[in-house]
C-alpha cells in the first residue's frame, strides 16, 4: 500500500471528526489547501475566518466532507521546527501497531 493511501482511507468516510496534520499551501481565510503530512492534498473550509500563512506547518480538526474535502472546526499552529516528515513516520508506525493504539469506537 502507498503511503498516501492511509490518510485517503482517513478521509474517505463522510462525516467522520478527523484530525489532520500538515502544510498549508494557500488560505484565504476561510477556505484553505493543505497538503497532508504523507503529500496528500485536502481542501478545508471554515465557518470562521482562521489565520494560517503559507508554509505554516498547522493541526485542523475537522469533520470530512468528502474524499477530498473537510469542514475545518479549530486550528493549531504549530512552532517552526515541528518536523512533520517524522511525524508522518510515527503516525506510519502507530497505524501498523493497532494492538498498542486502539482506534476509537463511536459512543453507543
Amino acid at each position: 500500500a502507498s503511503r498516501q493511501n492511509d490518510c485517503k482511507a482517513v478521509v474517505s468516510t463522510q462525516s467522520t471528526g478527523v484530525v489532520a496534520v500538515g502544510k498549508v499551501l494557500t488560505n484565504d481565510g476561510k477556505n484553505m489547501r493543505l497538503e497532508l503530512s504523507d503529500g496528500f492534498p485536502v481542501s478545508v473550509s471554515f465557518i470562521d475566518v482562521m489565520e494560517a500563512t503559507p508554509n505554516s506547518l498547522i493541526e485542523v480538526n475537522a469533520r470530512v466532507a468528502d474524499s477530498k474535502t473537510l469542514s475545518g472546526m479549530a486550528v493549531t499552529v504549530f512552532s517552526d521546527d515541528f518536523d512533520l516528515k517524522l511525524y508522518n513516520e510515527a503516525i506510519m508506525i502507530a497505524s501498523r501497531q493497532n494492538d498498542c493504539f486502539p482506534q476509537p469506537q463511536a459512543a453507543m
